[in-house]
Parts: structure tokens; sequence; C-alpha cells
């Protein structure tokens, strides 16, 4: 049964955060309450009837958010009235918001996240947003900002939108921005972009192959990782971080991934790579650092870059591109998006489709066997 309190601004002022969440609730507005978390962060929540379902909905952070004006927001909205007016004036600004949403991401996000992400607060969103009041944001700035820039670089746009919209629902998850504060970036559609990733044909594979073995004994184990990237369609940061305590004998249980842990099945192929690796080796790393040991390798673009040209490749075909080799040779081959997508650890469909890279041959011979039975068809065969 939950207890209710009186609330009161002397009383919030001297509320320490505890092991464990607790929330105090007002006396004076019974289904308010204040959420108080471990971190020491403070909010206002209150609970509503929702479609038959009982939601618990964050009004705002306090002290942004004061005892008042969270008893009248908590009202405004079990009346159906929009709490415009209060909204506007609560808002922290863009800045303080970005500050918080760092402070909260450090040690969670990667450096290769964090420092691309800086970038685009620097030299973007903070010149233009970071002083003004969330609430007081309105769409045709975003859209000006966001034309202005998709003129330089369209991709850059499209990072810096979606990077203003995380932070904004982040904000309002975490309490510090009203619940059902608009996102005014939410009209805005993104640029268009063609797909980069190329696909390997069957002689270009057979060329990449011929050139891998040829290298010297010093690049060999940077070669057998571009072939455990081409086996196993992992991104080339998983391999390289790859620890052996992560390897079994019939997967790797990859702990560190874009999208969370995940287990990649291994083939005999791959398998064979693994155990010719472990003969001999001390590091926790199956491929370590040739100056440290201690240290995973940071890169093996160099030997790409090297191969590729002997092979014969296109100078646009990146590393990564052996990864899209991988996902479209197998919806070649009749795996279905699902199970495509399970394989390279895709968390929507809607990712998976970008790897679907059709050569003309592979094209050729579809419509040749579509052709045939269309015509057996015809004749009654």
């Amino acid at each position: 049964m939950k207890t209710l309190t009186l609330l009161t601004p002397l009383m919030l002022s001297g509320i320490k955060p505890k092991p464990k969440e607790f929330s105090l609730y007002d006396a004076q507005c019974e289904c308010l309450a204040l959420r108080v978390q471990p971190s020491g962060v403070r909010s206002w929540v209150f609970w509503d009837r929702v479609d038959a379902k009982t939601r618990k909905i964050t009004l705002g952070r306090y002290p942004d958010m004061t005892l008042e004006e969270a008893r009248q927001s908590m009202h405004a909205h079990q009346s159906g009235l929009v709490a415009s007016t209060p909204l506007l004036n609560t808002t922290i600004t863009f800045a303080t918001l970005c500050e918080r949403f760092l402070s909260a991401k450090k040690g969670v996000y990667r450096p290769s996240t964090i420092g691309p992400l800086n970038g685009y607060l620097r030299t973007q969103l903070l010149p233009a947003f970071g002083n003004q009041q969330i609430g007081r944001i309105r769409t045709p700035e975003i859209a000006r900002w966001f034309h202005a820039y998709s003129r330089l670089r369209a991709g850059g746009a499209n990072q810096a939108l979606g990077h203003f919209t995380t932070i904004l629902n982040w904000g309002k998850a975490q309490g510090h921005l009203p619940y059902d504060l608009p996102n005014p970036a939410a009209p805005l559609r993104r640029n268009r972009r063609t797909a980069r990733g190329r696909m390997l044909n069957t002689e270009q594979l057979r060329a990449l192959s011929v050139e891998l073995k040829k290298v010297t004994a010093r690049h060999k184990m940077s070669a057998q990782a571009i072939r455990l990237i081409l086996l196993t369609g992992c991104r080339s940061g998983e391999i390289l971080r790859l620890r052996w305590s992560e390897v079994t004998k019939s997967r790797l249980r990859l702990s560190q991934t874009k999208t969370g842990p995940r287990d990649v099945l291994l083939s005999a192929a791959a398998s064979q790579i693994l155990k010719e690796l472990r003969t001999g080796r001390n590091s926790i790393y199956v491929f370590p650092s040739r100056k440290n040991p201690d240290h995973p390798r940071s890169s093996i673009d160099g030997l790409w870059r090297c191969v590729r040209s002997r092979a014969g490749l296109p100078d646009d075909i990146r590393l990564h591109d052996l990864r899209h080799t991988y996902a479209s040779h197998a919806i070649l081959s009749g795996e279905s998006l699902p199970i495509t997508g399970r394989l390279l650890g895709h968390s929507s469909p809607r990712s998976t489709r970008r790897y679907t890279h059709l050569d003309g041959s592979t094209l050729a011979k579809a419509a040749d066997k579509v052709a045939r039975e269309i015509e057996k068809m015809m004749v009654g065969a």
C-alpha cells in the first residue's frame, strides 16, 4: 500500500537518494509522485488509464519542474488540456540536455561513437540550437538548418537530425523533459541515400582468395582476419576485438557488438581458421596488436587496400563490403530476410534489405530459369 506524504518545497530540497529506487506520493494529488532514482535523478510521475491499461507518465524532472507546476501539469493531462505555456517555460536548454546525455552515455558508448557525435554537436547542433529552450524550438527553424546543411552534406544532415531526435527522446524518457513534448524534427523527411554496399561476385572472390594466399608471413594474421570477416559476415571491429574466451567449437559468443551481445555460428572453414590461429598464441585476443599483445589489432586497412589492388577489385570496394557480400550471397542462396538478419545480428529486417545486391549474371540466370518455367506451363509440360 502506498504511503501519502505532504510534499513541500522545503521537504523536497532535502530528499536524498537510496540504494534502491523509491517514490513519494503527494498527499494533495494522490496520483502524483516524485520518483527518486539511486543516481539522484528525481522525476515527477503519475499513473493514468490509457486504452484500458495503467501507464506511468513522466511529467518532468525536479527541480526543473516545481511541485506546483507538476500538480498543474498532471491536472492538465487528466482533463485532456494541452499545457503549452508551462511546457515552454519549464524546458531546459538544448545545450544542458546534451551535457546530461553525454554524461549518461560516458562509458556506455564507445569512443568510435562518442567522437562523431561530439563532432555533430560542436559544429552543427549546438551552434544552431544550444542556447534555446527545447520547448521553443520550432519545426520551421529545424527545417531551415537541415536544408542548409543538406546542401553541403546530405548524409551528415541526416546523421545530425537523427542525433537531435535521439537526445530529445532520451530526455523525455529520463524525465528531463515533459513526456508529451512534441519533437520539432519529426515532420522532416531525411535525404534519400543510395546504398553504398557492393557485392563481390564469384570471379572477384576467387581473385581475392588467390591474393590472400600470397601474403607474407608478417601479414598472414591480417589475411586470416579478412577471411574470417567474409566467412562469418561479422563487422571488422567485431573480428579484430575478438577474444579467445568468446570462441567456442561451434560459434562465437560476441559480448560487444553494435546491437548488443550475440552468437555467430561458425562454418567448418571458419572453425579451421580459428584452430590454426590458436596454435602457439598466448594473448587473450585472437588478433593481438604487434606492438602490444595485451591489446587487439586496431586496423587491417593497409593489407586490405594492397590485396584489393592486386586482385583487380574496384577502389571503392570497402572492407565492410565483405559483410555485404556474405549477406547478399545468403539471400541469393535462398535464405529468407529474417534468417539472414539473424546471421548478421540485425535488430530490424529493414537493415537486412540493404544487402540484397544482385549482379548481372545472377539476374540473367534468374530470368532464364523463370522463362523456362513459364514455357513449361504454356506447353502443358
